[in-house]
């Protein structure tokens, strides 16, 4: 059975909310009309808590998956009722450290990320030290900033790198390859 707590199972830490309200509000844009799932662990509780407080500030419906209460780890497959609830939701977050051997079971979160056109943040391997620093980046003005890189490289051909400390760089860019922007802000 899935745990859906009215409120955080666990004391908010204040170091983690910058991260956590950028994560909610900025990366993934959760709005009070949707629906997130939030897949976590027994070692990331605390930062799923932080998440959880902002997807309740910001009002919309979720649900907290503890992946060591609905199976043994490592996974072998993603809990069925995890699945079937992400397939319900527009927004979801997978916020657990990784264990040898369960690649399966994130396959299979993706696929359904994938199908569903899901806006996911997939926070394998996060620690307090990102929440605390990485995640509290400006992830507009990155985004901005990324936006102008992907439109400059898209059009040119070759790039050097010269720095007084030595560096003598140079690039050929393909005309076939097709320029993704990365910035942190997550669309399906």
């Amino acid at each position: 059975m899935p745990n859906r707590p009215d409120h955080t199972v666990l004391p908010v830490d204040a170091e983690l909310t910058p991260g956590a309200r950028n994560a909610i509000r900025d990366c993934l844009r959760l709005q009070p009309n949707e629906r997130i799932t939030i897949i976590t662990d027994e070692a990331t509780c605390d930062i799923a808590a932080a998440l959880q407080t902002e997807v309740e500030k910001v009002g919309a419906e979720h649900a907290v998956f503890i992946l060591e209460e609905m199976a043994e780890r490592p996974l072998k497959g993603m809990p069925q009722a995890v699945l079937d609830d992400l397939a319900t939701s527009q927004v979801s977050i997978f916020c657990a450290q990784a264990q040898r051997g369960e690649l399966t079971s994130r396959m299979q979160m993706s696929d359904i990320v994938n199908k569903n056109h899901i806006r996911h943040g997939h926070m394998v391997n996060i620690s307090r030290q990102i929440m605390r620093e990485g995640m509290r980046a400006d992830f507009k003005a990155i985004d901005a900033l990324s936006q102008r890189l992907v439109e400059r490289v898209r059009r040119t051909r070759r790039v050097t790198c010269r720095t007084p400390a030595g560096t003598d760089y140079t690039a050929d860019l393909s005309s076939n390859l097709r320029w993704l922007k990365t910035s942190g802000i997550i669309t399906p």
